[in-house]
This record gives C-alpha cells, structure tokens and sequence, in this order.
C-alpha cells in the first residue's frame, strides 16, 4: 500500500511539474501581449525577453518584442528582433513590412550593387525558406533523384525520358544545397549585428585612441570579422572597416 502512496505522489509531482513548465512561458507571452496592448512596452519587453532567457524562442516573440521595441523608438533593437524572427519564418508577411519600414527610419543607407535578374530570382527563394526547410527540400530533391535512377533499371523503353528526369531533379537539388550550404554558413558561421547604440564610431584599432575612421548609426547591419577584448572589428564593404565598442553593437 505504501509503494501505491509513494507512486501516486511521485506521478503527481511530475504531472505538476509539467503543468507549471508549460504554464509559465505561457503566462508570460500573455502578460507580454497584455502590457503591448495596455501601452507599457517596456514591460512587455522584459517579460518577451525572460522567455527568450528560458529558451522559449519562437518568431512570435521576436516579432513581438520588435514591435515594442519600435514603438519605444529603439530602432536597432526592433530591427535586431524583426531580422531574428524571420531566420524562423523568413516568408512572414507582417515581419517583413514591419522590418523595411523601420529600416527607412534609419541614418546610414549602405549603398548596394546593382542585381540581376538571376541573382534577384535566386534572392528571392533564398530570403523565404529557413534552414530546416532547405534541408527537407534537399532530402525531396535527392530522394526523388535516386528512386528515378532505380526505376530506370526495370523500364528500359522509358530510361531516356528518366535519366533527363533524374538530371532536373539533381541539377535543382544541387541549386538548393548550395542554398542550404550558404545559409548555414551565414546564420551559424558568420557573425552579423545590428548598431543599438544612437552612434557608434568606427576606429582604426581596438582603442579609444586610435583614428576615428567613420561613424554608424543605430540600426546599421554589420558583419564582424574579429573581436579584441570589448571591441568587434566590423565590415560594411572591402574597402570600409573599423574597431566599435561591443556595447554598441548586438549579435542577430
């Protein structure tokens, strides 16, 4: 009779367990959404931010925050929070508006080079689908390749049409690794961050002494090529680097 009482405790406890770590990102989010509505966007902030603390991330909560954080008029944080939320879901419609408006807002236009046609096509697939989407994509194309190659084997009359077949499908496969090859190189290998400060001088070296060289604005995307001590050394083009303070700087 004991060991019943003593099962039946522990699987309540468990069971309660898992309610409160369910409950509680939950409440959260809604507390979140609750301060948005009331007007209080700093504290919808802190509590957005105490998910992402637990983990609980989701593109909902980054688009949250940046709502908030735009309304705040904190431009590079909001930018920061949109850029995130659409490595989750890169085709989110109110995102990216969201995001291009509060990019108009900003000081610095970074002058880009003129794409084509190609290129814009190629841009266009790659900025909609996030890393486990290219990933399925590969595994389809692949699969199908190989199961039309085996086929081929057993219907001689149509081996032709298929050996075509099974080329379109490689030849788009390919396409879609290098996709999936080059997002995961940027997202996991290459540092990029956004300026959160009002301005952030870009200095020669890693000092307050050295030549200042030019000056950013908040919202400025940036790559970051190394870091020494509290400063990141960033790259806006080849021909255009500097030293900022860390501080001014935040990680997408």
């Amino acid at each position: 009779m004991k060991k019943i009482l003593v099962f039946c405790f522990l699987i309540f406890f468990i069971f309660t367990g898992i309610m409160v770590a369910v409950e509680v990102p939950e409440e959260l989010y809604r507390k979140g959404n609750s301060s948005y509505e009331n007007g209080d966007y700093e504290k919808a902030i802190s509590f957005y931010e105490e998910l992402l603390r637990m983990d609980e991330v989701s593109p909902e909560v980054f688009y949250n925050s940046g709502n908030s954080c735009f309304k705040l008029k904190k431009i590079g944080k909001a930018i920061l929070n949109y850029e995130k939320a659409l490595r989750m879901d890169p085709r989110d419609k109110d995102t990216q508006l969201n995001l291009k408006l509060t990019k108009e807002m900003t000081v610095d236009k970074i002058n880009t080079f003129e794409r084509g046609f190609v290129l814009n096509m190629s841009l266009f697939v790659y900025d909609r689908v996030n890393i486990d989407e290219l990933s399925l994509i590969c595994s389809f194309l692949y699969l199908a390749m190989i199961l039309i190659l085996i086929f081929s084997i057993f219907f001689i009359a149509k081996r032709r049409f298929m050996f075509y077949t099974a080329g379109v499908f490689g030849a788009v496969f390919f396409i879609f690794l290098i996709f999936l090859f080059t997002k995961i190189r940027n997202e996991n290998f290459t540092k990029t961050g956004i300026i959160i400060d009002e301005k952030a001088d870009a200095r020669s070296g890693p000092k307050e002494n050295y030549l200042l060289q030019f000056t950013l604005h908040e919202g400025t995307k940036i790559s970051i090529v190394k870091e020494a001590q509290d400063w990141y050394e960033i790259e806006l083009s080849k021909d255009l680097k500097g030293w900022i303070p860390k501080t001014s700087i935040d990680i997408i």
